[in-house]
């Protein structure tokens, strides 16, 4: 992928409620001057033959049938906005005042041989339909001379102002765009009788013999008659379908050729630094095949060779319209990068204000090409839509500079999080067909705001639960497939972790439940199932998450669920933001010292977890390892252990009464290697991860791990910090406070390494919350703010999520979202939990969710 390095431009079209002849000048100065302060560069205004010369083809020599024209053009000008005309040579629309002038059919048939009628100018279906949309290239030749007068003539009267036209637009087809106008396939246009004399024309041409073309078709009859010819075009073989549809391709191709070259010849002296252009109907994949062909070849025929490329500038219709013109826009960038044309990307019809999928495929065609040079935007109607339309244009803005890549990726990006699981939408607990179409609506909903992605829980045991090796993802299969459809990405958190026993669970599902005797018959070293399990200071013992002193037992278990949704998603790993990896209780990195199976009653201290058998060896193997010999470690405590084996864990009232923690270097050296040892569980896990997801297709996406915002006790003078203590993200120190001293860098610095720092995503919580010390001596905003500098520190991607669901209901904590994401260092993102609480009859959060994601775009 490469990236534009040159301005990009930003044109707006005039819009179908400013007649060019009609307008009202004040109403349209309100409205261009409302678009010059969006960033808008220049207003594309259609000129159609219709309008200059509406009863003869005379009056286009009338300089007074030039003065509304005249009038409208100065008056974009005057607003300091470039005039971009798009001159029509067809059909601007289908609308009667669109068409091309009444009087043409007439005049043309006039012009044609004895016994010749003008219908045979048009172009005609099989059912015998014609159009009034274009004059078709078999019979244009009757008017060319007119329509080249009429180029000629807007050359002469709109030369003064040319010094404001950068680009003039030639619009060569139906709607401005080079195409036919059944919009290619069939029905083929050219059942007119001219139409089928001049493929007879061309097939012999190309078989030299009418006995040679029937031979190649397999026809039964002579091809030479109108009625043998109808019946082979109304059922072709393969060959004849092959063969009329490059004769149309050429056909096409030519005419437009012939009017660009036309068009070079013709706009020059003051005209000379204007570009030309021609639209390519990108927004329908079987129009475009069917009329275009391939599209290096066909352009490499179809752009001729006496225009130098760098004055060309090829407009590419369809952006806006979805993912799956997508390939089709990328191709045609391709092939006019090939050719060395610049292209600039437009959408087919106004996007809705709402629709951001539409709105993002719109901004990134331009981006994603070197030789990309803006946008042409639908319309000039839309720029007093509101707050939301202003949003879309101000990002347009940002990005018209071509900053490049590192502008795009200041721009925020919104997930939501899914529900635990769909079936708690239902008081019953039993998920239905109607808890799925209602999430797919709420889904789409999400989409169209703006939120890119929606990260949901893989439960280890909803999916392994059964037994070791058997895998169901029939759940999250349906879930993806809906995701794909409304074009939202997908966050899967590989959840080794239980749902249930945490704040606002409202579904409970266990790790598998077989792990617990396996890991027991497979190490009889084991002793019970207490050694797995984290232990707490009051000997109460956790089923949520396995102990990280058991890693060495449970990690081949994860590396085997990775491995399998590795094999099994690996089709969809382009669908997913980020894999998010669970380290812990909730999925986060951390001891579960405050959840509600032990002490509860927030804010508190929380509990220390290393009570366990396991933990207790690995107190004991530290301090050998550390110190070598007993007597090292005595003469640096004062202690009088006979051999390592004897040294108990400290009790927990040992260590925080009186502050020990921080004034007593037995207390630290403690509660530093309980801090340790969770770093080194979450460097662990993060390898086996990085290390199963090595291969390329899945190299893009990014891995995430989450840190918990324990943001109460900071403050408490009897016990600062104590809390993110006993949950091991701080190490003590004898200087530790209500302050920043960079304990967060060292928290970073030792979970993951700078060789991982460009595939690892670290998420935060608590950013909707402010400082309360009178609540716990809770100092959260503070907190937010201390880990964005330490992960701006060390370079390390930064995400932020919210940790309860209660401020979603008050702007106070949409403010406090806004100013981490806007803060220098501040966020990339936000993660917003939950799902249904965008959907409940205060609309508080669905509207502040707008607001923030039109602000940050």
């Amino acid at each position: 992928m490469t990236w534009s390095s040159h301005s990009l431009h930003l044109w707006a079209h005039l819009g179908a409620s400013v007649h060019p002849l009609t307008f009202s000048q004040d109403d349209l100065r309100a409205r261009l001057e409302q678009a010059r302060l969006l960033g808008i560069e220049g207003v594309v205004v259609p000129m159609l033959w219709r309008h200059v010369a509406p009863d003869l083809p005379g009056q286009v020599t009338e300089p007074a049938a030039w003065q509304g024209v005249m009038r409208l053009c100065h008056c974009i000008a005057d607003a300091g906005l470039k005039v971009i005309p798009e001159l029509h040579l067809a059909a601007a629309g289908m609308e009667h005042d669109r068409l091309l002038p009444d009087w043409l059919w007439g005049w043309a048939g006039e012009q044609l041989p004895a016994g010749a009628a003008a219908e045979q100018l048009k172009y005609r279906d099989r059912h015998g339909i014609d159009s009034n949309l274009a004059v078709s290239w078999w019979g244009e030749e009757q008017v060319a001379p007119l329509m080249a007068q009429w180029l000629h003539t807007f050359a002469e009267q709109l030369a003064p102002l040319a010094e404001v036209i950068p680009h003039l637009q030639l619009g060569v087809g139906p709607q401005g765009q080079w195409r036919y106008p059944a919009l290619g396939g069939e029905p083929w246009p050219l059942f007119g009788r001219a139409g089928l004399d001049a493929l007879t024309q061309g097939m012999l041409a190309r078989y030299g013999s009418a006995a040679d073309w029937q031979e190649a078709w397999q026809h039964g009859q002579p091809l030479a008659s109108h009625a043998a010819l109808r019946e082979a075009l109304l059922q072709p073989g393969e060959v004849a379908r092959h063969d009329v549809a490059t004769w149309l391709r050429h056909g096409l191709a030519a005419q437009g050729g012939r009017w660009l070259s036309q068009a070079d010849t013709i706009f020059t002296g003051p005209w000379q630094q204007a570009s030309l252009g021609v639209r390519l109907a990108c927004h329908l994949d079987a129009s475009a095949s069917a009329d275009y062909g391939e599209p290096k070849s066909w352009l490499r025929a179809a752009l001729p060779a006496s225009v130098a490329r760098e004055r060309l500038r090829i407009w590419l219709t369809g952006a806006g319209e979805g993912l799956r013109q997508v390939p089709q826009l990328a191709l045609w960038q391709q092939a006019c990068e090939a050719q060395g044309v610049a292209t600039m990307v437009e959408n087919v019809a106004p996007l809705p204000v709402d629709d951001h999928p539409r709105w993002e495929h719109l901004i990134e065609s331009a981006l994603y090409r070197g030789d990309g040079h803006g946008w042409v935007w639908r319309d000039l109607d839309s720029v007093t839509g509101g707050e939301t339309v202003a949003a879309r244009l101000r990002q347009l803005v940002r990005l018209r500079n071509a900053r490049g890549q590192g502008e795009l990726l200041r721009r925020k990006e919104f997930r939501v999080m899914g529900p635990l699981h769909l079936k708690v939408g239902n008081q019953r607990q039993v998920l239905s067909e109607q808890e799925w179409a209602r999430f797919e609506e709420e889904v789409g909903v999400l989409r169209r705001l703006g939120v890119t992605a929606i990260s949901t829980d893989i439960w280890w045991g909803l999916v392994e639960g059964r037994q070791a090796g058997c895998f169901d993802w029939s759940y999250y299969d349906r879930l993806v497939d809906l995701l794909e459809r409304q074009q939202m990405r997908w966050v899967p958190i590989l959840s080794f972790h239980q749902a249930g026993g945490n704040v606002n669970d409202d579904f409970t599902q266990t790790i598998p439940l077989w792990l617990w005797g396996t890991l027991l018959s497979r190490h009889p070293e084991l002793a019970s199932v207490r050694e797995l399990q984290y232990v707490s200071e009051t000997g109460d013992a956790s089923m949520e998450y396995v102990s990280l002193w058991a890693d060495e037992f449970v990690l081949p278990h994860y590396r085997a669920f990775m491995n399998a949704f590795r094999e099994h998603y690996a089709p969809r790993a382009a669908l997913m933001a980020e894999i998010n990896i669970s380290l812990g209780p909730a999925g986060e990195l951390r001891y579960p010292s405050y959840n509600a199976h032990d002490w509860g009653n927030y804010p508190n201290r929380g509990t220390l977890q290393c009570y366990s058998e396991l933990a207790r060896a690995d107190w004991r193997a530290y301090l050998e390892q550390r110190y070598q010999g007993i007597a090292a470690l005595n003469y640096t405590f004062g202690t009088q252990f006979d051999g390592f084996a004897q040294i108990p864990l400290p009790t927990a009232d040992s260590l925080f009464d009186n502050k020990a923690y921080l004034h007593s270097a037995w207390g630290r050296e403690c509660l530093g290697w309980y801090h340790d040892a969770l770093m080194a569980h979450g460097r662990r896990v993060m390898a086996c991860a990085l290390d199963v997801f090595s291969e390329e297709a899945w190299l893009s996406v990014p891995l995430g791990i989450k840190i918990p915002g324990i943001h109460w006790e900071i403050s408490d003078p009897d016990q600062p910090r104590v809390a993110e203590i006993t949950a091991g993200l701080l190490r003590p120190h004898p200087a530790m406070g209500p302050r920043n001293q960079r304990e967060y860098v060292q928290l970073l610095d030792a979970l993951v390494p700078a060789e991982q720092r460009a595939r690892i995503v670290v998420h935060f919580t608590c950013l909707e919350m402010q400082n309360r010390p009178y609540e716990g001596y809770s100092q959260a905003a503070d907190l937010v703010g201390w880990f964005a500098e330490a992960a701006h520190e060390l370079g390390i991607r930064l995400m932020g999520e919210n940790a309860l669901a209660g401020e979603l209901y008050d702007a106070a904590g949409w403010l406090q979202m806004e100013k981490a994401l806007s803060g220098t260092p501040g966020f990339g993102g936000l993660t917003l939990l939950r799902m249904q609480h965008f959907f409940d009859e205060d609309h508080t959060p669905i509207e502040q969710l707008q607001r923030l994601i039109n602000k940050f775009h």
